[in-house]
């Protein structure tokens, strides 16, 4: 077969045009989770090297920053069950010692002379006539200590301090204290000495007769008849008298 001249020159047809291959979606990978915790401390150890940093630049004493939202150090005390037991229990002590210095009295020296061989010259008397705490009850407490100084000075005058130690066969007040405690069998019991109720109200006079008699007295003498003087503002020993008693 012969091949016909010019036919190779004949035009081509463009080849047909092949539609675009769809892409392919680049498959998403799910963003990770965040642990909240973990992004907090984060955030707090961030924030701690910042003020390391700022130490460093300024100089100063390092310090550890207050995490936000922790509580103030006074929040926490309050809301501490040991401290409102503590306070609780300091109220109580309070209000245990106003009541007994209350009806009790305390020891009011006025104005004895103290110096550091002790009291010395006339006393000016305690708050209360009778009580653990008054004159009286004192008195018993000194003589059981033999406390001849605190005792002695009880007694506003001198002569009744000698009528005191006459009555015990004594030299002076102070050898009849010495004498007295020798008699003495239980300190505790004779320095807490009982008043009848009526000897513990407010005096209604500025003189009161207070006779061992009516007290309840254990281990140790009886020791008289006080009359017991409102001086200035403190009740003194004016005078004594032996009881029937002893």
């Amino acid at each position: 077969m012969t091949d016909e001249p010019g036919k190779d020159l004949a035009p081509r047809q463009p080849p047909t045009p092949q539609p675009p291959m769809p892409q392919q979606p680049v498959p998403q990978h799910p963003a990770p989770q965040i642990d909240p915790e973990q992004l907090r401390q984060f955030q707090e150890f961030q924030r701690f090297q910042e003020f390391q940093r700022y130490q460093e630049a300024t100089g100063q004493a390092p310090q550890v920053p207050q995490q936000p939202g922790g509580k103030r150090w006074w929040l926490v005390v309050l809301g501490s069950r040991i401290f409102w037991r503590a306070l609780f229990f300091l109220l109580v002590v309070f209000s245990a010692m106003w009541a007994y210095n209350h009806f009790f009295g305390v020891d009011d020296p006025g104005d004895i002379a103290q110096d550091s061989g002790g009291v010395t010259g006339p006393a000016q008397g305690l708050s209360a006539p009778a009580g653990l705490q008054g004159t009286v009850g004192m008195f018993y407490k000194h003589v059981s200590f033999a406390d001849t100084t605190r005792a002695c000075t009880l007694f506003l005058r001198d002569d009744t301090r000698q009528k005191f130690a006459n009555a015990y066969g004594a030299s002076d007040c102070a050898a009849a204290v010495k004498t007295l405690k020798a008699q003495v069998t239980s300190v505790d019991r004779y320095q807490q000495v009982m008043f009848p109720p009526d000897m513990l109200k407010t005096p209604t006079s500025t003189e009161v007769t207070i006779d061992s008699c009516a007290l309840t007295v254990e281990g140790g003498p009886r020791l008289g008849s006080f009359v017991v003087e409102k001086v200035n503002a403190g009740w003194v020993i004016t005078d004594w008298n032996p009881s029937t008693c002893g």
